[in-house]
């Protein structure tokens, strides 16, 4: 004699034999939580190393910023006895640096620094750029700085 057995939790076969219970489709829950986690994991690391990138490949912007200014710099110098204290819209050779403006615009081409002369003679200067909107959680390379003569760019880890 055979035992009755609920269709619910038995299939057969093609043959018409008895088979596994019945098998699921899809996926389980505990399948799609592991898949979550994993995924969560990966973002987690991929998320704030893309955030690094992006930041370092807006620094070439205040960098380039700083050495187009070095240049207009030394034009300028050519012409007057003091490099430029000021930046302006027009060259303007003054009794002495602080008077002195050079046309130059106070803000990095793609708008991620502000550009400033900090300090000028008629034997050298100091130019920065600090980092604005989006570039200004940047705090490790805050402000870029260039000194001539002595040529130093610090933080020097970000002009690598």
């Amino acid at each position: 004699m055979r035992a009755h057995v609920p269709s619910a939790t038995v299939d057969s076969d093609k043959n018409g034999q008895w088979g596994d219970v019945m098998r699921s489709k899809g996926f389980t829950l505990i399948e799609m939580l592991i898949t979550v986690a994993i995924l969560a994991i990966l973002a987690a690391i991929a998320v704030p190393s893309y955030q690094q990138f992006i930041l370092k490949s807006r620094r070439s912007d205040g960098m380039s910023a700083l050495l187009k200014l070095q240049l207009e710099q030394e034009k300028f110098r050519a012409n007057c006895r003091f490099y430029a204290e000021k930046l302006g819209t027009a060259d303007s050779c003054g009794a002495d640096a602080a008077n002195s403006a050079l046309n130059f615009s106070d803000t990095s081409e793609d708008g991620y620094y502000t550009i400033a002369v900090t300090a000028a003679s008629g034997n050298g200067y100091t130019i920065t750029a600090d980092p604005v909107g989006r570039q200004a959680v940047d705090t490790d390379c805050d402000p870029l700085k260039y000194e001539y003569p002595a040529g130093i760019k610090s933080p020097a880890d970000c002009w690598d």
